[in-house]
């Protein structure tokens, strides 16, 4: 194919909130999520193989009693949130680090334990969430 000669209309769309359809599932706002083998977005969990992580949820969604794909759910692909860790501590010298994900909402730093070894983030900040210490994470680059 030749090279432009023209104007080419590429459609933008900013790729830091997507919208995607979600599993028979429910899934809690500020949560991690992922899409699964059927493509369908569920919480982010170690037990579960196969998963893409795709993000955090803007908002809570029930879809237990729907169909797969019945309802959507917004998704931030950018920047940093705070989680709490499952296990183990942490220091200022785990700044810079990796972290995997425990649960929805639980990280830890090493893989001890793990069923499946899904990164989701490197170590920005340490911080109190929920009256816990954790880390605040840069999901940048490790989201689909």
């Amino acid at each position: 194919m030749p090279a432009l000669n023209k104007s080419y209309e590429t459609f933008e769309r900013p790729g830091i909130v997507v919208s995607y359809r979600v599993s028979n599932v429910r899934i809690f706002k500020g949560s991690m999520v992922a899409v699964n083998s059927a493509g369908w977005l569920v919480p982010m969990t170690h037990a579960t193989a196969s998963l893409k992580y795709v993000g955090v949820a803007n908002d809570t969604i029930d879809n237990i009693t729907g169909t797969a794909g019945g309802k959507s759910v917004s998704v931030t692909k950018s920047g940093s949130f705070c989680y709490p860790l499952a296990t183990g501590t942490i220091t200022q010298v785990d700044l810079g680090k990796e972290v995997f994900v425990t649960s929805d909402w639980e990280i830890q730093i090493v893989t001890t334990g793990l069923t499946n070894q899904y990164k989701v983030g490197t170590i920005v900040a340490i911080e109190q969430t929920s009256g816990l210490t954790g880390a605040r994470i840069r999901i940048d680059n490790y989201s689909l």
